[in-house]
């Protein structure tokens, strides 16, 4: 009776913690219904060469939240100081619920020299090199240089052959003036809607594990592109799906990696 008992025991532990590994931190409560507006209260412009702008932001509404600049981690501190002429994007997170505000694209202008825009920019194929970016350039002295992601310095401002992914590029004039856009997208064209919803649906929002028995609920869009990060990751190295059921296609797991470096769009 008793090694009976125990039996049970490690059935139903089997049973109810067989997924547990697979846990993902996800938002808390309703995005929708916390929802908050990020506010650019002032932008500081630089001079050539130096990185002395600034931008101070805020939300509306009561609420606690973090704030990120770029890529960077998010900070309570609303001023991000020490910046050099160039493009920023800019985010708020709530600290309560983890709901996030849309994303903002910021200027730094360089007050006195060179300047750079996108002129033109076309997307590429999930998987595939095609994308282009064409910057165009105002002030600054000749010749003008270009860099792009830090890699090789070139005299074109033609940049082609771009898999999909962000990218930053800078200029740098005869005088050491530089001028930057950072964060410009190659985008691949993947739709949430339309190709990872049903692959989440069909692997891992199914009974036992994120179907509403484990959270995040991944029957609940908004909870999938909260975690968008962390299923990438899972899925990349094959803990997503766990054991037992089966491994997802070399094309779905590009699909959610190309889908994530878009921006992991609800699109």
């Amino acid at each position: 009776m008793k090694f009976s008992r125990i039996l049970l025991i490690i059935s139903l532990f089997i049973f109810f913690g067989g997924c547990e590994y697979e846990r993902i931190a996800g938002p808390n409560g309703d995005c929708d219904a916390s929802s908050f507006e990020l506010i650019i209260e002032s932008v500081k412009n630089t001079a050539c060469n130096e990185a002395a702008g600034e931008i101070e932001l805020s939300v509306t509404g009561d609420i606690e939240v973090e704030y990120k600049l770029n890529d960077g981690d998010f900070t309570e501190d609303p001023v991000f100081t020490s910046l050099s002429a160039g493009n920023y994007s800019v985010q708020a997170r709530s600290i309560s619920s983890n709901c996030v505000s849309e994303q903002i694209e910021v200027t730094i202008d360089n007050i006195d020299g060179l300047q750079i825009s996108v002129a033109e920019k076309d997307n590429s194929n999930c998987g595939d090199n095609t994308g282009k970016i064409i910057v165009e350039q105002q002030g600054g002295v000749e010749p003008i240089e270009y860099i792009i992601n830090e890699n090789e310095i070139q005299g074109s401002p033609e940049f082609t052959g771009l898999s999909n992914g962000n990218y930053t590029i800078v200029a740098r004039d005869a005088n050491g003036c530089e001028a930057e856009i950072s964060g410009i997208e190659i985008l691949s064209g993947i739709s949430f809607n339309n190709d990872i919803k049903a692959i989440i649906s069909a692997n891992c929002a199914i009974s036992g594990c994120h179907n509403g028995t484990q959270s995040p609920n991944f029957t609940i869009d908004n909870n999938i592109i909260q975690n968008a990060s962390r299923i990438k990751t899972r899925t990349g190295n094959g803990s997503m799906p766990p054991a037992g059921r089966p491994d997802l296609s070399n094309d779905e797991i590009q699909a959610i990696a190309c889908w994530v470096d878009d921006g992991a769009l609800n699109n």
